[in-house]
């Protein structure tokens, strides 16, 4: 038997290694897998490497106590645990560093086959990893295995970590090379501490206030004054033998190619270890003063977790405790919480999300963004469920975090550079380009409203404008890189559930072209029923579809599939254009939404343009929902006569002049002119503008809309108008009825429901599809779980499946019933803290032009969105006040919020 693997196949999910290390180790966590997947040159580079089960045997040759030995039945070289005494024989013997001692066990572990049914391989959704059984065939395999990877790893070395070898020649000189050279990249992939968290012998532990010369001591927080970084002697890179700070190690570049005082800690704390009843939490979180440089881990309430799950739960409700309504989104009072649910890092399908929650710079109420890719899970993987970042740097600033290590360090350095630049100088610096990082590029600095967070560079945490709030706190990035895994509760149970769901997913019916499209697979299908916004909404549907759908883009651009965390679709795509005006642009994740703010909704057919577009918005750190929504209501109104060319700093807003969309986003990010106004998001500036151009901004509650037209799609109307982040399609996020899934609609909700619920233009039965979706979304959230996987899209999982995930992985009591009451407590605390900045009835609307201009488009050509109808049956059901919008005191009371009811002063 032989494992195959598959370069091209790969997409970096990591299910291989999470599924493989729960197997074997009892804990979720990639380092600890019997097998690597190498990362490098953004993701570009993909590669499963496993044991090669070699012929030669040399792990079983170097051991001196025969531990090692072939597998009769199988042919795979396996481990006796009971001979084994961890001398590390084995792994100084193996040229492709898959045998590792385990630090903890002191045993060495490597690939076996799994008995003869590989787990990797079942697991893997795309065929990266095969098994051969025939025994001829494994045997030719592993000898071209091995002459293969020996030939390849010198170029991938160079690709991964920029070093160029070459290897000494004959047999002996190859495999020492060859084992010298999968050490260095296993340096780069496995996680590992940069530094030493505990302190050594007879010296305080790092955080623990030392007095030594040099340092301040302001509440118990060191600050080091000196301008090297600390491991470091101001001479050069070498640790000094007489420093208190012998022990850490230096950065792995010379010291003179940094500028003085680069990236210098200025706080550090070493997190204590908190005991959790229960699993899939990490038992702890950080508390972050920046004003104070103060740095606390504290422990997690288990209460808390009972009633918010984690997520968005945990936000909205240190929002509610903690954030007042007289306090401005960008004062240091606001608070800025980033949190992984119980889920994030598990084996449930794309559990790879993470929230950050903030009051809004755009809306001035309740905000939350979402981002897939690998942060969440890291941060679970260092040990902790959530931060809360309160105050304000004095200067730019950036938190590290490695496992017990949490350090604020100096980024005056990174302030100015774009996303991709400054999380690409972190990683350099502290030399571990497997770092995780969520920052800001220049908008969230110069504080537009509609900032994002960009998460490992090219993943976008969006909405709401929380970039802003990072900006106005000066934190530039929040780095963090984690060891320690995730454990669950009931580990085998666990492990079987997550793989039928996983299975589940794959043999859904629209499986293949989720996977293989990604969300720009839906433009075409919007376009059809008239729900593609295009010229600012004056129109449903784009008459040059085909020039930017997703058949284009794949056809013209597509390099190679892309998958978060754990997740069998892959619906990220690498783009590249390799010709023309654009030429060299790449990108990854590129979204529906994106492809339309920069393309339908600017009347834009040029789809190398579009990319260029969204590569620079991610570099700016922009959220390319609302700048194509700012752009289009500034054409608009260029079209309408409400701006003049000398208005638009001599710019042509015609519509589809892509080289004005790009020179504006440019313009917005450095608030240059008009794009200082654009900054301001659509509401602040129609009110600015006047003449009437409040008519011609298209948001709900301050927050553009996404490209869902809800003429076309009443529910999705619906959905933007009571989103408690303002206008928002991913709150609700209906699918079923976008251009009707009767199969979708029969197993989630019965054939009672049908056929209206499936019904696109019919308002039946939308009011509760909402106000389900709503519940079912803030768990979603809150646990840690990706919308596009299964949950929404597809809608394959559902109450039962989250229940039953959230049981086995943290041990806590679970039900659908339950999980469904806390979804409804987290919406309607969101809710009420709206209520509290003045939130009601009234602004549960949409712009004018989609009440009152019917569609001339497609499918939904004469129809408006019926919301009052929709809104009544919708309050109804969630038992708010039809009058005010105001959740009832009953209510309250009956999901645990009746504190609520009395803030609100709501009657008995």
């Amino acid at each position: 038997m032989y494992l195959v693997t598959n370069a091209a196949k790969c997409t970096g999910c990591q299910i291989c290694q999470t599924f493989c290390s729960l197997s074997h180790s009892q804990v979720i966590a990639p380092a600890r897998a019997r097998l690597l997947v190498l990362r490098g040159e953004g993701d570009e580079i993909t590669q499963p490497l496993t044991c090669q089960q070699c012929q030669e045997a040399w792990c079983a040759e170097a051991c001196p106590v025969d531990a090692v030995h072939r597998d009769p039945t199988t042919g795979a070289l396996v481990v006796e645990e009971a001979a084994c005494i961890g001398c590390g024989a084995c792994e100084r013997a193996c040229p492709f560093g898959m045998v590792v001692v385990n630090k903890e066990t002191k045993l060495a572990e490597k690939c076996d086959l799994c008995g003869g049914d590989p787990l990797c391989a079942k697991m893997c959704p795309t065929g990266a990893i095969a098994v051969i059984n025939d025994s001829e065939e494994a045997l030719t395999r592993s000898r071209q295995g091995v002459a293969e990877l020996q030939a390849s790893l010198p170029s991938l070395l160079a690709q991964i970590t920029g070093e160029t070898v070459e290897i000494a020649a004959g047999n002996r000189g190859r495999k020492k090379g060859v084992t010298a050279l999968v050490g260095k990249i296993r340096d780069r992939q496995v996680a590992r501490p940069l530094v030493t968290a505990t302190a050594p012998a007879g010296q305080q532990a790092w955080g623990a206030t030392p007095t030594l010369p040099g340092n301040k001591q302001a509440s118990g927080v060191a600050v080091q004054d000196a301008g090297a970084p600390r491991g470091t002697s101001s001479a050069g890179n070498r640790l000094d033998p007489s420093s208190p700070y012998q022990g850490r190690p230096a950065l792995p570049m010379p010291l003179t190619e940094l500028p003085p005082g680069h990236l210098r800690i200025l706080s550090s704390s070493v997190a204590p270890v908190y005991p959790c009843r229960y699993q899939g939490y990490a038992g702890r979180y950080l508390r972050v003063n920046l004003t104070t440089l103060e740095i606390k881990a504290l422990p997690l309430e288990e209460s808390l977790a009972e009633n918010y799950l984690g997520g968005n739960g945990f936000g909205t409700k240190i929002l509610w405790d903690e954030v007042p309504a007289d306090v401005e989104p960008l004062s240091p009072e606001n608070k800025l919480i980033i949190s992984a649910g119980p889920l994030a890092g598990t084996l449930i399908p794309n559990g790879s999300r993470v929230e950050f929650i903030a009051k809004s710079p755009l809306t001035g109420i309740y905000g939350d963004a979402n981002a897939g890719g690998f942060f969440g899970p890291e941060l679970k993987f260092a040990g902790y469920d959530f931060i809360v970042l309160e105050g304000k740097a004095s200067r730019p600033v950036f938190l590290m975090i490695q496992d017990d290590l949490v350090e604020i360090r100096d980024a005056l350095l990174l302030w100015g550079m774009d996303t991709f630049a400054a999380e690409a100088t972190i990683q350099k610096a502290l030399g571990d380009d497997q770092i995780k990082v969520a920052g800001i590029g220049p908008a969230g600095e110069n504080l537009v409203r509609f900032a994002a967070i960009n998460v490992t560079s090219q993943r976008s945490a969006a909405r709401a404008g929380l970039g802003a709030v990072m900006g106005s706190k000066n934190l530039k990035a929040v780095a963090v890189r984690g060891t320690k895994g995730v454990k669950v509760a009931k580990g085998q149970e666990f492990l079987e559930f997550a793989r039928q769901t996983h299975l589940r997913l794959r043999n859904n019916e629209i499986f293949p072209a989720v996977s293989r499209f990604g969300t720009p697979g839906i433009a075409a299908l919007m376009n059809l029923i008239g729900r593609f916004p295009t010229k600012n909404f004056q129109f449903g549907h784009f008459e040059h579809i085909d020039e930017i759908d997703a058949e284009a883009l794949r056809d013209k651009f597509f390099v190679k599939n892309l998958a978060c965390f754990n997740c069998p679709v892959a619906c990220d795509k690498i783009y590249r254009v390799n010709e023309g005006q654009f030429a060299g642009t790449t990108v990854k994740s590129l979204e529906y939404e994106t492809l339309n703010a920069f393309g339908a909704g600017v009347f834009n057919a040029n789809l190398a343009s579009i990319i260029k577009g969204n590569d620079l918005a991610d570099r700016l750190g922009l959220d390319t929902v609302s700048a194509g929504r700012a752009v289009s209501f500034a054409m608009e109104l260029y079209e309408k006569g409400l701006l003049t060319r000398a208005e638009t700093d001599g710019l042509d807003l015609e519509w589809g002049n892509y080289e004005t969309v790009l020179a504006l986003l440019k313009k917005i990010a450095y608030r240059d002119g008009l794009g200082n106004l654009l900054a301001e998001g659509v509401r602040r500036a129609a009110r600015a503008i006047g003449r009437g151009a409040e008519y011609y901004a298209m948001e709900v509650k301050g927050q553009e809309l996404a490209a869902q037209d809800g003429r076309a799609q009443q529910s999705m109307g619906l959905a933007h108008a009571t989103s408690n982040r303002g206008a928002d399609h991913l709150k609700a996020f209906p699918t079923i009825d976008e251009t009707g899934y009767p199969n979708e609609g029969r197993r989630r909700y019965g054939e009672a429901y049908l056929p209206e619920i499936v019904d696109p233009l019919s308002n039946k039965y939308k009011a509760f599809l909402v106000k389900d979706g709503e519940d079912y979304g803030a768990v979603i959230d809150s646990l840690g779980n990706c919308k596009s996987g299964g949950t929404f899209v597809m809608a394959e999982l559902y109450w039962d499946d989250m229940a039953k995930a959230l049981e086995l992985a943290s041990g806590m009591p679970v039900t659908a019933e339950s999980l469904k009451r806390t979804g409804e407590r987290i919406y309607n605390l969101q809710r009420a803290y709206n209520i509290r900045h003045g939130i009601s009835r009234k602004d549960d609307t949409l712009p004018r032009r989609l009440l009152t201009e019917p569609s001339p488009s497609q499918r939904a050509k004469g129809h408006v969105v019926r919301l009052e109808v929709m809104l009544e049956e919708y309050y109804r059901l969630r038992q708010w006040d039809p009058a005010t919008g105001i959740p009832t005191r009953a209510k309250l009371e009956e999901l645990g919020l009746a504190f609520v009811a009395d803030f609100l002063g709501q009657a008995r």
